[in-house]
């Protein structure tokens, strides 16, 4: 079900206002000279995408922002983190049993409309529930994997200058920069199943019921498989093979957002600077910077990005 609603007819659609939503905060921020890019701008921009996507009703995209950044980091090992007596996702979940209800009553074009009414291949819909645990995961888990995207992206424009100015000349090239971003900084770090029958991985018997953790950024990082695999190249070969988005049956249903989404907004951003640096004042060198990522085994992100803007002459 969810495969059917990233078709490029919708995100089309959604494209007009992720347009004009990037190009006001990026246009304010650099109106001001710097900011912290993780909670000023990554996750508010990516959590309105999201809700726009989905049709999340304007008053409640503010309340959902403040949760998600309240909460820790998905798979925290921090042993403190929450402000909330209960985790965003079951916080967001009493919101989306009633928009679900309200579409599956009253359909109107919005992703969550054809949540709501879509079937099985026998005709049955889904339990209400069954479709909230899926709207709720998806708001979440899109939002965050893809505010880190961002940040990560950002953090290699603002220590590699050449490459900045190279992108900034050619913006033809931020798709391929995006590509080899999620390769080295993919902001999902590993993936999980469950074996259901014996197998073998490489020399290693898996027994039936084993649970399995895959680690998404060591295949990305697999000399076996990539040239100098720790070092970032623009022009690397065949960069639509890394699996930072999985692969096959299992890959990500948001992928095609989040490549639209961070193609946008980095374009806003190399559109209104001349110049992008890191804030030395708050992470010293750009050449060996004081960055915390955070405590989490299954979300590669930094925990804040302060950055300064040189804006365009124009």
């Amino acid at each position: 079900m969810l495969n059917r609603l990233f078709v490029p007819s919708r995100l089309k659609a959604n494209e007009e206002y992720i347009q004009h939503l990037a190009d006001r905060i990026v246009r304010d921020v650099v109106r001001t000279g710097r900011c912290e890019l993780i909670k000023e701008i990554s996750v508010p921009f990516v959590t309105l995408v999201i809700a726009d996507l989905l049709g999340v009703p304007s008053e409640d995209r503010e309340v959902f922002s403040n949760i998600l950044d309240q909460g820790p980091p998905p798979g925290s090992i921090a042993a403190e983190g929450a402000t909330t007596d209960v985790g965003p996702l079951e916080f967001m979940a009493g919101y989306f049993v009633r928009y679900l209800m309200e579409r599956r009553a009253a359909p109107n074009g919005d992703v969550l409309s054809d949540l709501a009414t879509a079937t099985y291949p026998d005709g049955s819909l889904p339990d209400i529930i069954d479709l909230v645990k899926m709207s709720t995961f998806l708001f979440g888990a899109g939002a965050d994997t893809s505010a880190k995207l961002l940040g990560n992206a950002m953090l290699y424009l603002a220590r590699m200058p050449d490459l900045q100015q190279q992108l900034r000349e050619d913006r033809s090239l931020i798709p391929a920069f995006i590509e080899e971003i999620l390769r080295l900084e993919g902001s999902s770090k590993v993936t999980f199943r469950l074996a259901r029958r014996p197998t073998k991985i490489g020399e290693m018997e898996i027994a039936p019921g084993t649970k399995v953790m895959l680690a998404l950024a060591a295949a990305n990082r697999d000399p076996a498989r990539w040239d100098n695999p720790d070092q970032f190249e623009l022009n690397r070969p065949k960069l639509r093979e890394q699996v930072a988005f999985g692969r096959g049956g299992h890959v990500c249903s948001g992928a095609p957002l989040a490549r639209v989404e961070i193609r946008i907004i980095i374009e806003r951003f190399l559109e209104h600077t001349s110049h992008i640096a890191l804030d030395e004042a708050r992470h010293g060198s750009a050449s060996a910077p004081d960055l915390s990522y955070e405590p989490s085994f299954i979300i590669r992100g930094l925990e804040e990005l302060h950055l300064k803007f040189t804006p365009a002459a124009a």
